[in-house]
Parts: structure tokens; sequence; C-alpha cells
């Protein structure tokens, strides 16, 4: 069979698809915006119902899609976030048309459009108001290493776990320790594929202060939570900052962060080299993908499909779907400008009547 008679078929067959989760059809095709109201998260199987006609829309190439959406050859071509129609793989941040998330935080949402109209919103946050305009230092954030390193108290060490007092070894130590006792925390690293061993002892005071690791920016992260200088110099004085997931890395702590873990470093840098790629640009320069006043520039369009093609390995978002996006989000920015003109204009007429 032919790339063309399975573009066929599956176009065939896809208007005879209800809402891939809903049972029988029913004597006429709901609108696009219908199905989306109807869509729901099944969390045993960690998908959206209606993934398959939403792919078969949104996705390309189409004999690859066709495949996994109708013949259910869904390996390995079929991602998670294929599944909760979030091409990006954006995490939870109450963005419209999100339904639920899956256990890591991914949202599973309406409709592929929603999914394409939180990833440009995502874009624009990280590259205007995080000053955030490499492809490097936006997908540092947009995708941090998997093996979850923080730096250590003051530089002192970098641990390759899941949080200081988040294993369950040091849990149990806890609950075991005397009164004005430590514990030990142990942590491997694997550099080259060969265990490491870094080990720190914490004094255990009665509130000894909480150390947060970096993770995906769920609610769009990046805000700076205001600091209580007051509240800490109560507890205990504590020399060194404590590191928060917000926190952007100084150069010498992202230094340690890619000495930790250099695979992620690497992905890191194979990430934003597709998603300069074709632009003439390296992975540290602007990518110029808004202007000053929010409007999406060209390059917006190439770097939206190129994560998408990331993310999900054989497939990718089509251009149609992200084109749609932006031209969403530009007619929000021109009514939303729109808008403070008229507040501007109302603002200046009592001043303008007192002076006649």
């Amino acid at each position: 069979m032919t790339p063309q008679m399975i573009v066929v078929l599956a176009f065939a067959v896809r208007a005879l698809l209800p809402g891939d989760g809903d049972g029988a059809g029913a004597p006429s095709q709901p609108s696009q915006e219908a199905q989306a109201l109807q869509a729901r998260y099944e969390p045993e199987s960690r998908e959206v119902t209606n993934w398959r006609r939403e792919a078969m829309d949104a996705l390309e190439p189409k004999p690859v899609v066709a495949m996994a959406a109708l013949l259910k050859a869904e390996r390995p071509f079929v991602t998670r976030c294929v599944k909760l129609n979030n091409y990006w793989c954006i995490k939870s941040a109450r963005w419209n048309g999100e339904l639920a998330t899956d256990s890591e935080g991914h949202v599973g949402f309406a409709s592929a459009d929603h999914g394409a109209d939180a990833a440009a919103t995502l874009l624009r946050r990280y590259y205007l108001e995080f000053n955030r305009k490499s492809a490097l230092d936006i997908v540092r954030r947009w995708a941090p290493a998997e093996c979850n390193v923080a730096t250590g108290i003051g530089g002192i060490a970098v641990l390759a776990v899941r949080g200081i007092g988040g294993t369950v070894r040091a849990q149990y130590l806890a609950s075991r320790r005397k009164k004005g006792g430590a514990v030990r925390y142990t942590a491997k690293a694997g550099p080259g594929g060969r265990p490491g061993r870094v080990s720190m002892v914490i004094p255990m005071v009665p509130k000894t202060p909480q150390y947060r690791v970096p993770s995906i920016a769920e609610g769009m992260g990046e805000k700076p939570k205001p600091s209580r200088p007051q509240a800490i110099a109560r507890r205990k004085p504590v020399k060194e900052p404590a590191v928060t997931a917000s926190a952007v890395p100084k150069p010498s702590q992202k230094m340690q962060v890619a000495a930790a873990c250099p695979s992620e470093e690497q992905r890191h840098r194979n990430y934003a080299g597709r998603m300069v790629e074709g632009l003439g640009l390296k992975p540290t320069d602007d990518l110029k993908l808004f202007a000053e006043d929010g409007t999406p520039q060209p390059n917006l369009t190439h770097v939206m499909l190129a994560m998408s093609a990331f993310e999900l390995g054989v497939l990718r978002a089509s251009p149609e779907l992200v084109e749609e996006a932006i031209e969403r989000a530009t007619a929000r920015l021109k009514d939303r400008m729109k808008v403070e003109e008229r507040k501007a204009d109302l603002s200046q007429r009592p001043a303008q009547s007192v002076e006649r």
C-alpha cells in the first residue's frame, strides 16, 4: 500500500471516528469546538479520548499518522504527548483547554489548537518576560535536565538526587536520627556511564531550611518568589541562599550542572541546534521570536515546528497548526492593544474637559 493510498484511507475512515472512545457515532458529525468540549482525559491509559482525530488533522507525516491513528500501530511512533494533544510537552499552568495532567504534570489538552496556543504563549513569556532570547536559554528551562541535578549549598556539591530529603534512604535516616544529630545524604551520578558517589552531611536542626531543585516550568515558572530574610534569621543564620526552582543559575553553577550531567547538556545543545537549523543562527544567538510590543516574528513558526519535532520524534506539528496558533496570538495582542488605547483615551478626557 502506497503512502498516498494510506492518506486517502485515513481521511475516509476519519469521517467514521466519533470521538475515539465515545462509542457509536452520531448521525451528523459535530463541529471541532463541540468535539473539544466532548473530549476527556482517561487516567488509566493516560490519553485524551480524541487524540487520534486531532493527530490526523494536526500532525505530520500523514502516512505515519494514519497508521498510528487508524491501524493502532502506535509504537514507536506515538509518544505520550501525542496522546495528550500536547505536541510541545507543556506542563500544567491552568491553560485554556487544559483537561487534566498525567503523573509527571504534562497537560492533556481538549484539542491540538489549545496545545499550540499554550506553546506560543509560553515562548512569548520566556522571550519577553524572562529575557530568554537564545535557543539554549529557552531549552534549559523548557526541557530541564532529567537527571535532576541541583547545585549544592554554596556550591559545595552537586547532587544527582530528586532533592535533599527526597530519597527513601534519606527519609529513613531522618526518621531515625537523634536529637541534634545529622543526616548523611549520598547520591550516585553517572557521567560517562560509570557511577560515582557524592556524599553530604547536613546537621539537623529543629527547622532545617528546605532546598528545592529545578523542574520543568509548572505554572510557567521563573517568577522570582519574594524572599523573607527576617523569617530565615529567626530560625538559624544561614550564610548561603536557598536554591529555588525559579532561580537562574550563575555561570559557575551552570558549569557544575554540565559537569555532573554531561549527557543532558548535550541533549540541550542538540535541541537548541534543531531550533536554529536553517535560520543562520547559533544556539546562543537571539532567536528574534517577538518584537518589543509582543508581535510574533517570522522565526517563531520555524522554532515552534522544530521544537515539536524534537519533542515528538517521528511525528511533528503541521505548519497549519502552528501558523493558525500564531494568527490567534496576534489577534489577541491587537485586541489588548485596542483596549489599552481606549483606557488611555478615557483617562485623558477629564483633563481635556477641565482645560476647556
